[in-house]
């Protein structure tokens, strides 16, 4: 298995993570994020501020906060659909949002850090087999001081069999 540690991420802001020697997997990251249970982004308030951008560019630009509150918007709605699109992977191969499954998948990218080098940390390709098929796994890592490993970011996709 593995140990739950704190871990203080350069944002200052302290999260939960799985740890294995000098490898850290943020829970969230398996248990949130690739589940699909990332919120969904303000619909609304993005259609209003791309609309208010070709309609009334102007009133737009005359609050610097608009082009920001857009940007953070848009992110917010990446985040979500890739969150979506990982869940749609994992369930294509027979996984689930199950505590065995997260599980599974929190040790494979344990494992998966363990080999990671700096040469090799962005988009670190490894398999993990589902019930149905295999899910690919692409992985980017963090090389920290003293050589720890924490994993940045994850993205599935199922491999479609013959």
């Amino acid at each position: 298995m593995f140990e739950v540690t704190q871990f203080q991420v350069k944002t200052g802001k302290t999260v939960a993570c799985a740890r294995k020697g000098k490898v850290l997997v943020a829970l969230t990251k398996v248990e949130i994020y690739a589940m699909g249970k990332v919120a969904m982004y303000p619909y609304e308030e993005l259609r209003e501020l791309q609309q208010m951008k070709q309609t009334a560019r102007k009133e737009f630009d005359n609050n610097p906060e608009n082009e920001e509150r857009l940007k953070k918007i848009k992110d917010l709605k990446h985040n979500y659909e890739r969150s979506q699109a990982m869940l749609k992977a994992i369930k294509c191969v027979g996984l689930a949002d199950t505590v065995d499954d997260i599980n599974m998948i929190i040790l494979h990218l344990l494992s998966v850090g363990e080999r990671v080098t700096v040469e090799t940390r962005v988009d670190y390709p490894s398999i993990i087999e589902g019930r149905n098929n295999q899910l690919k796994v692409y992985s980017t890592w963090a090389v920290l001081e003293d050589n720890i490993k924490y994993l940045s970011t994850i993205r599935f996709t199922p491999e479609l069999g013959e």
